[in-house]
């Protein structure tokens, strides 16, 4: 049987209509989004459900920034519940940066309320810091190789923020060493990609924005998890009251060590990992950090039906395992106080549920090298164009080409990650010899084909 790893994602997850096709009135879903809807307004900030739940009217790009900072932890306690429908068990739940608010959250470390007070003090102690002003970058370069780097811009600032595996880091930064930093790698012809995010994160300057960020949750009620929760930041599991207090101490100044925290949950014997949170950011990374024996989906790769979500999540187990009841999931929106467990170094040693029964899945398909050898010139008919495109992203994709209809949105509506995308998009900058965009523009702002079109041809006319 399979042993089963829930993923819980960062801001980089959050879509607009995510849950459009999931949530009923009065269930268990729209209670949760109700409950942070109130802290938000407490704090002043945009209520969430009616983004999350409508497929429409999209929100402004300035709207989605600042709704993504609550968008991720509500998306993913919402598929929380709706996997708790579909009696899909795991033995352990893992975040990345943020998300592992969400997961403590939904291992009942802390109600759904105050994990949304949590993450709005976090922005609020950011935004009243001078030195977490800055940026961050994706490099496509192992964490050791982004260290050097680091080491050789020389700015005290740069810290190697997150390491996801083989091939990708995040560095953190003030934004005038961040370009620097860009500079030296596309000197030495590694791609970089800036990430649409105000602030540094995980990175060890920002010790002043610690203190005003705990000062400012040290009243809220905390608990020991009731079901094993891995993390990255601790590089252990979570057993007790005092160990949630010590991510929430270390969550803005310590890296991400995510793609050592799969490689860990792998030799202790786990190897299905589902992503519980709108696109398909880390199910992704598992495929690039661990052997092709280890399954790795997204519970929502798009928008879904129910119907399509339910055939998802359900498919986790064997049609012919017997399924319990409670799936070991406690309800997120006001937990019990517990008592601490004892120390455990593993999930064997902790309280935990059943094991879920298999299920398969199909590995991503390795990306094919969509463009001929050599380069060529961008097709001056706009038809041309985009059935190049469509013959591109399906070739990578493996999908048909008749799904890449020039508005069809490449995240919501055929579940193609940031993360792909970027991918696909360098492999037509290097198809038509085209010059790198600059590093505040972000390939997944451009939804569909029509627009990808657009901006090649800017970047072929020099604008």
């Amino acid at each position: 049987m399979a042993q089963t790893v829930l993923l819980f994602p960062g801001p980089g997850s959050f879509l607009p209509g995510a849950l459009s096709g999931l949530a009923s009135p009065d269930s268990a879903t729209v209670r949760t989004l109700e409950a942070i809807d109130t802290v938000a307004v407490q704090y002043g900030w945009r209520p969430l459900t009616p983004v999350l739940t409508s497929a429409s009217p999209a929100p402004t790009p300035d709207e989605e920034r600042s709704l993504l900072w609550l968008g991720f932890f509500a998306t993913s306690l919402a598929l929380v519940h709706e996997s708790r429908e579909a009696k899909l068990e795991p033995e352990v739940l893992i975040g990345h940066s943020g998300g592992e608010i969400t997961a403590l959250a939904a291992a009942g470390a802390f109600s759904a309320a105050d994990g949304a007070r949590i993450l709005i003090e976090r922005v609020r102690a950011l935004a009243a810091s001078e030195t977490a002003v800055g940026a961050m970058t994706v490099l496509d370069a192992v964490g050791r190789r982004a260290a050097g780097l680091i080491a050789a811009v020389g700015d005290r600032s740069l810290a190697l923020a997150v390491e996801n595996g083989p091939r990708q880091s995040v560095v953190s930064g003030r934004s005038t060493a961040i370009a620097r930093l860009e500079a030296a790698a596309t000197a030495l012809g590694w791609r970089s990609r800036r990430l649409a995010m105000p602030y540094t994160l995980h990175n060890p300057q920002l010790a002043d924005a610690t203190a005003g960020f705990l000062e400012a949750i040290a009243d809220l009620p905390l608990r020991g998890p009731r079901m094993p929760v891995y993390s990255p930041l601790l590089k252990k599991f979570v057993v007790s009251t005092a160990d949630v207090r010590e991510v929430l101490a270390v969550h803005l100044t310590r890296p991400v060590e995510f793609g050592q925290a799969l490689h860990r949950l792998h030799e202790e014997g786990f190897d299905q990992f589902v992503e519980c949170g709108a696109r398909s950011v880390l199910a992704d990374l598992v495929g690039d950090v661990l052997p092709l024996a280890a399954r790795a989906l997204s519970l929502m790769p798009r928008r879904l039906t129910r119907e399509e979500f339910n055939e998802l999540a359900g498919g986790q187990r064997l049609s012919d395992a017997a399924v319990p009841v409670d799936t070991g999931l406690p309800q997120v929106g006001t937990p019990a106080p517990v008592p601490d467990p004892a120390p455990a170094t593993s999930p064997s040693q902790a309280a935990a549920p059943a094991p879920a029964p298999d299920a398969g899945r199909t590995q991503p398909t390795p990306a094919a090298n969509s463009a001929e050898p050599g380069t060529e010139s961008l097709p001056a008919d706009d038809e041309e164009l985009h059935r190049q495109l469509r013959t591109v992203y399906a070739s990578v994709l493996q999908y048909p080409e008749d799904v890449f209809t020039p508005d069809a949105d490449l995240e919501g509506d055929l579940g193609v990650s940031s993360i792909k995308q970027t991918e696909i998009f360098a492999r037509l900058l290097d198809r038509f010899d085209l010059p790198t965009p600059s590093a505040d523009t972000r390939v997944s702002a451009y939804r569909n084909l029509a627009r990808i079109a657009g901006l090649l041809r800017s970047l072929a006319d020099g604008s």
